[in-house]
């Protein structure tokens, strides 16, 4: 052990200062807001995918577009809500363990979050090559229509790809160094 676990333990388990209420409320009422807003986006994402993917039905025309864009989604939507409903949610007694057993928790959901990052990029870069599959495809069998609409799902793609790797470097940043400190307050195995 080093100073720096030691310092985290004691502070772990010293007495704390009393809380301001009123500030505590506002911070779980706005990380709920957040969180709501989070699921809202998915669901107007996923609602929009769905309209664009059925507007067929409704008599509007097939285009290239539709064609190169409804393979990603079909695959793409039900493997992100999958992710997003199988992921559990923390359990808030876990916070009352003692330290040990609180860093063991916390670790899990580290590695699940350090998964998701991965799994995110993975998405991001299926998608690039996928859209730039597509562009060569259009250019070899030589169609107009069918390559601008590669285009425009190439520089999407290209668009989505640099989101979210920007997204994954820092998110992944913050989670290894708290998996870090996490690991040394939990100890040898």
């Amino acid at each position: 052990m080093n100073d720096f676990d030691d310092l985290m333990r004691s502070a772990w388990q010293a007495a704390r200062p009393p809380v301001d209420s009123a500030a505590l409320v506002r911070r779980v009422r706005r990380h709920r807001m957040l969180h709501r807003l989070r699921r809202g986006l998915e669901i107007a994402i996923t609602l929009l995918a769905v309209v664009v993917l059925l507007r067929p039905l409704a008599g509007a025309a097939l285009t290239p577009a539709y064609w190169l864009v409804m393979p990603f989604f079909v695959v793409y939507m039900p493997v992100a809500w999958w992710l997003l409903l199988r992921t559990p949610s923390p359990r808030a007694e876990a916070a009352t363990l003692d330290v040990a057993t609180y860093a063991q928790v916390r670790l899990a959901q580290l590695r699940a979050g350090l998964r998701e990052l991965r799994i995110a990029r993975l998405t991001a870069v299926v998608l690039l090559v996928y859209a730039l599959s597509a562009v060569i495809a259009t250019t070899v069998i030589d169609a107009d229509a069918w390559r601008s609409a590669a285009g425009r799902l190439l520089l999407y793609a290209g668009v989505c790809a640099l989101l979210t790797y920007a997204v994954s470097r820092t998110r992944r940043r913050r989670y290894r160094a708290e998996y870090r400190a996490m690991r040394r307050l939990a100890g040898p195995r």
